[in-house]
C-alpha cells in the first residue's frame, strides 16, 4: 500500500511538495521538479526554502487548519531565484518523530513559473473559458471531443448530457436532433440525415467563415471552425439571435420601403458617382424596357437614350452641398406615339469625397401640362373674344349708325314731301332707303358669320388642302365665270384642322382675288403650298389691283375697307377679318406679302407637327 501511495504521488499531474514546519523542502514529485526547476533527485534540493517571505511556519499551520478542501494563494521560490504565485492546498502530514510537516499541492498558477506552468495554466484557461458566453470546444483529428466549456454544453439543452470528452461530433449532433434542438427536424427522417451531413461538413470546412443555423427555440447560432497548430479543430458556437432579429427587422423595413417605392406612381432611380445604377423601381424598369434586377449594376448612359435632355442630372460634379437638388422638364414621345411631359427631380447625397449617390424621381406631368395648355388656350380664346366683342361694339356704334342715319334722314324727307303733297322725289328717296336697308342687312349677316367662327376646333383631323380648294372653287364657279378669269391650283398636302372652316378660308381669299381685279383684265389666281421647317405655307396670289403695304396691318380688322365706293367693289370689310379668325383657330398666321407685286399675295402658315425620328422616350440620361 505504501508503494502504491508513493507511485500515485509521483505520477500526479499536479506539483506536490513535502515541506517541514519552516517551509523547507523535504520531498517532491516529478511535476514539482518541472515547476520549480529542480533535479528529480530529492537530495539535490532538500532543505531549500520552498516558500518566499517570512513566517512560513505560522502561515502553513494556519492554512492547514483551514481544511484540505480550501486553496490558498502562496508565493513560491523557483530554483533560479525567481518567485511565482500559485494557489495551493496545504495539508498537515502525520507527525514523524515529533516534527510537523505539510504537503503542498499546487493547483493554479497566478504568475511567474516556467516548466510546470502547462498544467496550472490549463486549469486557469478552463476556468476562464467557462466564463465565456460563446460555446467553445476542441475536437481532435478524428472529430472526438477533447475539451469544451460550460456554454458549449449548456447550449445543447436537453441533449447536454451527450456532451462529454471522447464522444464524436456526429453523436452530439444526433443527440441534439433527438432532443428537438433543430426546429422542424425529426430523428430518422431524410431531413435529419441531411442536417447531420451539413453540420459535419460545416465543421470540416474550416476556411468558410462559419454558418448560421437555427438551434433551440427561437435561437440562432453561428458555428465556426478553426484549425489549431496541433491539428485539432476549435469549434465556436456564437449566439447571433439578436443579430438575426435585427436583420429580420431591417429586412422587413427594407421590404416595406421597396413596396412603397413600387406602388408609387413615379419612376425612381438611384445611381452612384460612377453613374452605375444601384436601384430602380418597376415603373422605371418598365419604362426603359427592362427589369429591376437587369438594371442593377448597369452604366446609366447605356440605358438612357435622351442624354441631351437630362445631362444636367447626371453631371455629379455640378451638385453642391448648398444646392443638392436639380429639376428639369422634358417633352418626349411616349410608348403610344403621343407626346408626354416628364418632370425629373434629382437629389444628391454627399460623403467626405463629394457626391456619392444621386436619387432621381420622374413624374408624368402630361395631364397637368395638357390642362395648363388648355387653360392657356381658353385664356387666349377669351382674350380674342373680348377683342372681337370690342370690335363688334365699335362696329355697332359706328358702321351700323351710317345706314341708320340714312334711313332716318330719307324717312324724314319722305314724310315732309308727303305733308307738302310733293311726291316727285319719293321714288329716289325710297331707293336710298332700300339701299341703306340692304347694306345694313349685309353688315348684320357679316357680323353673324364672323361671330359664329369658333377659335377652338373640338376635333381636328387631317384635311387635304387640295380637296378644300376644289370645294371652294365649286362654290365660286359663278364668280370665276363672271370675272372671266381662271384659278390655277397645284397639288397640296394635308394639314390638321376643320374642313368646313378651311373651305370658308379658301373661299374668302380666292373670292377677294377675283373681286379686286384690274378693270378690263381677266384675273389669274394661283393657289399653291410651300413647305418650311416646322410648318406649311398656303399661298393665294393674284394679278389684281393689289394692296398698299402701309395698310398691311389694318386690313385684317373688322370693317376695314380700303375702297369705299361699293358701286365698284362691294363688301363689308369682314372677309379678311373672318379669314384671320379661321387661321388663328388653326394655330396659324395669315400675312400680306408686302414684297409681292403687281397684285396681292396672302400667305397662311399652318403648323405642321414633325414626328421624331428617334424613339426618344425621355429616359433619364
Amino acid at each position: 500500500m505504501d508503494d502504491f501511495a508513493a507511485a500515485l504521488y509521483q505520477n500526479l499531474p499536479f506539483p506536490v511538495v513535502i515541506v517541514d514546519a519552516q517551509g523547507c523542502l523535504v520531498s517532491h514529485n516529478d511535476a514539482a521538479a518541472r515547476t520549480f526547476g529542480w533535479s528529480r533527485d530529492d537530495g539535490a534540493a532538500a532543505g531549500v526554502a520552498v516558500l518566499a517571505g517570512e513566517a512560513a511556519a505560522a502561515r502553513l499551520a494556519r492554512q492547514a487548519a483551514g481544511g484540505r478542501e480550501n486553496t490558498h494563494a502562496l508565493c513560491f521560490r523557483h530554483d533560479n531565484g525567481a518567485t511565482f504565485d500559485a494557489t495551493a492546498h496545504v495539508i498537515a502530514m502525520p507527525d514523524a518523530g515529533g516534527r510537523p510537516s505539510y504537503a503542498i499541492l499546487l493547483r493554479s498558477l497566478l504568475s511567474g513559473g516556467s516548466h510546470g506552468e502547462q498544467i496550472l495554466l490549463g486549469q486557469r484557461i478552463a476556468a476562464a473559458l467557462d466564463t465565456m458566453p460563446e460555446g467553445f470546444a476542441i475536437f481532435d483529428e478524428t472529430e472526438h471531443l477533447v475539451m469544451f466549456n460550460r456554454s458549449y454544453k449548456e447550449r445543447c439543452g436537453p441533449a447536454r448530457d451527450a456532451v462529454r470528452v471522447g464522444v464524436t461530433l456526429e453523436s452530439i449532433t444526433r443527440a441534439n436532433i433527438r432532443a428537438g434542438m433543430f426546429p422542424g427536424i425529426r430523428e430518422g427522417t431524410p431531413e435529419a440525415e441531411a442536417m447531420v451531413r451539413a453540420r459535419l461538413e460545416s465543421h470540416r470546412n474550416t476556411g468558410s467563415g462559419g454558418t448560421v443555423f437555427e438551434f433551440g427555440k427561437d435561437r440562432w447560432i453561428r458555428g465556426e471552425s478553426h484549425v489549431a497548430e496541433t491539428g485539432d479543430i476549435v469549434a465556436l458556437r456564437v449566439d447571433v439571435t439578436e443579430l438575426k432579429r435585427t436583420e429580420a427587422a431591417l429586412e422587413m423595413k427594407r421590404r416595406e420601403y421597396l413596396s412603397l417605392l413600387q406602388i408609387l406612381p413615379d419612376m425612381i432611380l438611384r445611381f452612384d458617382r460612377d453613374l452605375t445604377i444601384r436601384f430602380a423601381n418597376d415603373k422605371y424598369a418598365h419604362f426603359v424596357g427592362s427589369t429591376t434586377d437587369g438594371l442593377i449594376g448597369r452604366y446609366l448612359p447605356d440605358i438612357a437614350c435622351a442624354p441631351e435632355h437630362t445631362a444636367a442630372l447626371m453631371d455629379v460634379e455640378n451638385y453642391t452641398r448648398a444646392a443638392p437638388v436639380k429639376t428639369v422638364e422634358i417633352c418626349i414621345e411616349g410608348h403610344d406615339g403621343q407626346m408626354m411631359w416628364m418632370l425629373w427631380t434629382a437629389v444628391a447625397i454627399f460623403d467626405k469625397e463629394g457626391v456619392c449617390e444621386v436619387v432621381c424621381v420622374g413624374r408624368d406631368i402630361t395631364e397637368a401640362k395638357r390642362q395648363q395648355q388648355q387653360v392657356e388656350a381658353q385664356t387666349k380664346e377669351l382674350r380674342r373674344k373680348n377683342e372681337a366683342l370690342d370690335q363688334f361694339t365699335a362696329t355697332v356704334s359706328h358702321d351700323l349708325k351710317a345706314p341708320l342715319r340714312h334711313l332716318s334722314m330719307f324717312a324724314e324727307m319722305i314724310s315732309e314731301d308727303l305733308h307738302r303733297g310733293d311726291i316727285a322725289e319719293l321714288p329716289t328717296y325710297a331707293d336710298h332707303v332700300r339701299k341703306s336697308a340692304a347694306r345694313m342687312r349685309r353688315i348684320i349677316d357679316s357680323l353673324l358669320e364672323f361671330s359664329q367662327i369658333a377659335y377652338r376646333i373640338s376635333a381636328p383631323k387631317p384635311v387635304s388642302l387640295s380637296d378644300v380648294v376644289r370645294d371652294a372653287l365649286a362654290l365660286l364657279e359663278s364668280h370665276v365665270q363672271e370675272a372671266g378669269g381662271r384659278v390655277e391650283a397645284a397639288p397640296m398636302p394635308d394639314v390638321m384642322g376643320d374642313p368646313e372652316l378651311l373651305k370658308r378660308l379658301a373661299q374668302n381669299l380666292i373670292g377677294n382675288a377675283l373681286k379686286y381685279r384690274r378693270p378690263g383684265a381677266a384675273p389669274v389666281v394661283r393657289v399653291y403650298c410651300r413647305e418650311r421647317p416646322g410648318g406649311i405655307d398656303f399661298v393665294v396670289e393674284d394679278d389684281g389691283i393689289g394692296i398698299d403695304p402701309q395698310h398691311a396691318g389694318r386690313i385684317f380688322e373688322v370693317f376695314q375697307r380700303l375702297h369705299r365706293d361699293e358701286a365698284v367693289y362691294q363688301g363689308t370689310g369682314v372677309g379678311l377679318a373672318l379669314a384671320r379668325r379661321i387661321v388663328e383657330s388653326h394655330n396659324g398666321v395669315i400675312t400680306l406679302d408686302t414684297q409681292y407685286g403687281p397684285g396681292a399675295r396672302f400667305v397662311v402658315t399652318f403648323p405642321q407637327p414633325v414626328k421624331s425620328k428617334g424613339n426618344d422616350r425621355g429616359r433619364l440620361g
